[in-house]
């Protein structure tokens, strides 16, 4: 009967070695997989974080541009005022101008 327990023992021991080497095959696969994911989250947060700043750029052109308008209308519009007041000047010294000339020829 020792025979068989010594057979018992030593098959349980072979057994309890596949089952290590098994559980050390399965606990690498899992980290393999879980490396997969990661990798595979970390590819998905970049190309979100890409389409997020895409996003942002244009949301921020699209200001740039709105305000690039607004000031153009605005230098627009004085230009405009400048040109009015620098014609009302012309028309004045053209007056005076005028005026200086009839009287220096009607004083002759």
């Amino acid at each position: 009967m020792s025979i068989d327990i010594l057979r018992s023992i030593k098959q349980t021991e072979l057994e309890a070695e596949q089952i290590k080497k098994q559980s050390v095959l399965d606990a690498r696969q899992i980290v393999s997989e879980a490396q997969n994911q990661a990798y595979k989250l970390i590819d998905q947060a970049l190309q979100e974080a890409e389409k997020e700043a895409a996003a942002i750029i244009l949301k921020a052109e699209q200001a740039a541009q709105d305000e690039v308008q607004k000031i153009d209308k605005q230098i627009s519009n004085e230009c405009a005022d400048l040109q009015q007041q620098a014609r009302t000047k012309i028309d004045n010294a053209a007056d005076i101008i005028m005026g200086r000339i009839v009287k220096a020829h009607g004083n002759s």
